[in-house]
């Protein structure tokens, strides 16, 4: 493993998960998105509530479920930030997980997106604009 690929692992959380009946796809979402995800916790808020400061979204005195509207439609009708969010996770792709997601790119994106989603949408709370 060359030293970008270590160091990338290296600063990682640690996630236990049973991989011993998942697919392939599922074991690289335990291993690589769902560690890259934490990882970028803050950096995806900052962008996001960013995002929502300079559109002028304000979303802190709406409920849970339109503040999980909101959320869907800016990852709906803005590709760029979009995107951009899903470039914070697979900049922290090492050689080997991009090597398989490029074998792999339409479903991988399909679970980072979602993944991506269900993260915000969990923790609304963050969302400060």
């Amino acid at each position: 493993m060359n030293n970008r690929s270590t160091l990338l692992k290296s600063i990682r959380p640690k996630i236990e998960v049973d991989n011993t009946k998942s697919t392939e796809l599922e074991i690289f979402q335990s291993v690589s998105l769902r560690p890259i995800l934490k990882l970028q916790n803050e950096i995806i808020f900052a962008l996001i509530n960013n995002f929502l400061a300079e559109h002028k979204v304000v979303v802190k005195n709406l409920t849970d479920n339109k503040k999980i509207e909101r959320i869907h439609d800016i990852f709906k009708n803005n590709i760029q930030q979009k995107q951009l969010l899903f470039g914070v996770v697979i900049g922290h792709f090492t050689h080997e997980e991009i090597l398989f997601y490029n074998q792999n790119k339409k479903e991988v994106t399909k679970r980072i997106i979602t993944m991506l989603l269900e993260r915000v949408c969990s923790q609304l709370d963050n969302l400060h604009f």
